[in-house]
Order: structure tokens, then sequence, then C-alpha cells
């Protein structure tokens, strides 16, 4: 399609998606970031639709969630560019090629760049209700997408799948997504000369700059666990007392983690805090509550020994989240940051003494390997309401 032909197109196709009362994304966070990777990476001028490692995942996305289309999208500042189809005629495909942002359905992933975005009827959704008056959308009625999120933490497009009826697909679909929308990511960077330069500079407390090669991680875990009265342990007992103890725990956590091939990250005080899933490590919610069971059952322990001996018990209370986030190192030390942390800090923030606090996420990946108890609606400060659970034990399935 001529130049002249595909602006024409664009302008007519944002005229009625108005006059169909499309209301389009609120201006998304960090969007000046994300259009400057896009730019960056430069995929707006990358053609990839002649590359069959794209198109093939396109097509797995489709059969995986039993959907009729898959589609492979870039999401620029005000125009989305389809980089691979599976379902559409050629002549479908050149004229979804690129279309104006804000009459797109994928536009809504940018409101939530970390989450899948899946509209189970589009005619439903209040977001997506009036789209079936525009031509181009009148048969189709459902919409599953995962963002495509580079190692910098920015959501450039979208893999998604759509189908001409309403249906639903589970979450086991939604990880696969997740998986191919990694595998896309992960092509893409390493296709772009450019990308070689990934690490960001930041300086340290001498001033000295140093680069941090950072990665991003969509799905991971994250543990926190810390020692309930801790400040009146520390107005009993003397400092050496105090630290030759609280080194004995931590000590022991160290073996723990090690054992199930979690990576400890810090500690803060009297937390301590460990990720799984650094490793591209599938089960990563898994190991990370066998951790956590690990850690309740040696706290155990050695407080029998403590009664033992005369001497005050240490309680714990353990938070764990999982979803993604971002990995960074410079030399051998390794830190984590995004809303997954926030929320598993939160989450030991509101657990109860002895017991592992998990979020209806984590819960979701240990399938029926766990034993949970359910707990009421928890308020997570700054972070909302949140369903959660105590995790009582894991099979060994």
């Amino acid at each position: 399609m001529e130049f002249d032909e595909r602006e024409k197109l664009k302008e007519a196709l944002r005229l009625e998606g108005k006059k169909a009362g499309i209301i389009p994304v609120e201006r998304p966070l960090n969007e000046e970031g994300r259009v400057k990777e896009v730019k960056r990476l430069g995929l707006l001028d990358r053609d990839l639709a002649g590359e069959q490692k794209y198109s093939s995942l396109a097509l797995v996305a489709s059969y995986l969630t039993g959907s009729k289309l898959g589609f492979i999208n870039i999401l620029g500042s005000d125009i989305q560019q389809c980089k691979a189809t599976f379902g559409l005629t050629s002549e479908e495909s050149e004229f979804v090629a690129e279309v104006p942002r804000d009459i797109s359905v994928c536009q809504y992933s940018l409101a939530t760049p970390n989450q899948p975005l899946v509209i189970e009827d589009l005619k439903e959704d209040k977001r997506t209700k009036d789209f079936f008056k525009m031509e181009v959308y009148k048969d189709l009625r459902f919409y599953a997408g995962t963002p495509l999120v580079t190692s910098k933490g920015f959501a450039i497009g979208t893999l998604c799948v759509a189908d001409v009826k309403p249906k639903k697909i589970n979450e086991k679909q939604i990880e696969c997504l997740r998986l191919l929308a990694d595998n896309i990511v992960e092509m893409m960077e390493s296709d772009d000369s450019t990308f070689a330069d990934k690490a960001i500079q930041v300086k340290d407390a001498s001033s000295e700059t140093k680069k941090i090669d950072t990665k991003y991680f969509s799905s991971a875990s994250v543990l926190f666990a810390d020692f309930i009265g801790f400040t009146k342990h520390a107005e009993i007992l003397d400092p050496g007392e105090l630290l030759e103890t609280l080194s004995g725990f931590f000590k022991g956590f160290d073996q723990i983690v090690n054992k199930h091939s979690v990576m400890k990250i810090k500690t803060i005080g009297d937390c301590y805090m460990c990720a799984s899933g650094l490793q591209n490590n599938q089960s990563h919610a898994i190991e990370i509550c066998r951790t956590a069971l690990d850690m309740i059952q040696f706290v155990d322990g050695m407080n029998m020994q403590r009664k033992v001996m005369g001497k005050t018990v240490w309680n714990i209370r353990i938070g764990i989240h999982s979803g993604p986030l971002i990995s960074g190192a410079v030399g051998n030390a390794v830190d984590v940051w995004g809303d997954t942390v926030n929320i598993a800090s939160r989450m030991e923030e509101s657990g109860v003494s002895g017991k592992i606090h998990i979020s209806q996420k984590t819960a979701n990946y240990l399938g029926g390997l766990a034993n949970v108890v359910p707990r009421s609606s928890v308020n997570l400060k700054n972070k909302g309401i949140f369903d959660t659970f105590f995790l009582e034990s894991l099979s060994q399935g």
C-alpha cells in the first residue's frame, strides 16, 4: 500500500473510531520512556512480516488458545504496527499492517503493562463495547494479549489472539502466551545490533560510574522473611548475642536457599530477602514456597533449642508474591525491582507469626500441589485489596 493511501486509511479509521464512540486509553505511565525504547530498537522501521520465526509464534499462540487469529503488534506513540499475523488473508494482513493506536484493542494493555489483557466478550466490556460499530472489528468477540516487555522493563507491544466467538482461556494458556512473548522479545533484542549496549549506568556513593546489567523477567517469585519483635530482642540482648543469634538464623536460611536453587538477594536488618526464577526456572513459585516451608521448620527447630536453654524464642513471618520484575547485577551483587517486589514486602508486613502468607498469583502457580488456607481479603498498604492464603504444605508431585 502506498504511503498516501496508508495515511488516508489511518485518518479514515481514526474518524470512524471517534464516530463509534471509542475512548482511547489515557496516557500510560512511563509513556515517554516506552516510546524511546520502541525507537531505540528500531521496531517501527523493521520489517518482520517476512521472517518465518515471528509468524510461526503467532500461529502457535493461536493454536495454544484455540483462537482463530494470532498477532504480534508493536505500539508506537500514535500507531500500532502488526509485525506478524496468523489467520488473515494477505489482503487483510496488509490492511492491519499499520493502524491508529487509539482504535486498537491492544492499546488498553498499556494501562497494565505487566499483566495479560483478556476480554472474554468485546461487546460486554466497557472499553470495547463500541468496537463492533467499526467494519474492521464487526465480527470479533474475543481478545487475549500479553505484553511484549523488553529487558529494560518497557512494554513495546503485545502478542495477542482473537476470535469471532466469546470464550474463556485458562491460566495455563495465559502462561503459555507469556512464555511465547518472552521468546519474541528475546528474538527482537538479539536481532537488533543496537541492543548490545543494554546496560544502564548509575553512580555509587563514591560517585564512580558503574554499569548495571539489567534483565526483565515476566514471571518470578519473591520472598521476604522477618522476625516479629526484633526491636524487643534488641532491647533485651546485648549486641554481641543479638548479632550472633541473627547470624545463626541467616546462615541457616542461606543453606536452605542454596538447597532449592533460590537466589539470596540481601538482608535488611532482621529481614531476609530472596527470589526464584532469575535463572528462567518455570517452577519458581514451587521452589520459593519449599524454601519458605524449610525456613519455618528451621526456625521451629532453633526455637526448641532456645527453649531448652532458657532463652527467648524468635518468631518469624514470611510473605511471598509472584509476577514480573527487573533484576540488575553490579559485579557479584544482585538486586530486583518492580511492583512484584513491593507486593511481596507488603505480604510479609501483613502476615502472621509462624505463617507463610502467599498471594493469589503465587497460589495459582502452585496448582494442585499446595495445601492452603484462604484468608479474608487483605488491604495491602498502597496496593489495594488482595485475596491471599496461608500455605500449609506442598506435595512432592
